[in-house]
């Protein structure tokens, strides 16, 4: 399960990645270059990903595969979604949060005043 979780944490944070850095670009090569790199490693890597995983182990199952929906539950499927919440989480959102989640105006708390309404 430890394996699962962590393959889950890395995976979520490629893909994370490639998300940001595909916002972050302003032409479409380079979203497709920025989506491309980390999304290729969580693949080339056999990190786990939840997503998929609600597609492969049911195709598994279909093909004969000597598990159950619950060993796919208990044993895969939460671990990966704990990982990928993880990941997600603490090493993108985070992360971009503490280096970026202050450099906007502050804001008022107080209700903006409409402008005056000229005499008439």
């Amino acid at each position: 399960m430890l394996t699962i979780f962590i393959r889950g944490v890395l995976c979520n944070w490629m893909v994370s990645t490639g998300v940001v850095g595909a916002m972050m670009s302003n032409s479409v090569s380079g979203k497709v270059i920025a989506m491309w790199m980390p999304i290729m490693l969580f693949f080339a890597m056999a990190f786990e990903h939840s997503v998929v995983n609600m597609f492969l182990f049911p195709s598994g199952l279909i093909m004969g595969g000597d598990f159950s929906v619950m060993d796919y539950l208990i044993w895969n499927e939460i671990p990966t979604v704990l990982g990928n919440l993880v990941g997600g989480l603490a090493f993108t959102g985070l992360m971009l949060y503490a280096t970026h989640g202050r450099t906007a105006e502050a804001r008022s708390l107080a209700p903006a005043t409409a402008p005056a309404m000229p005499a008439e």
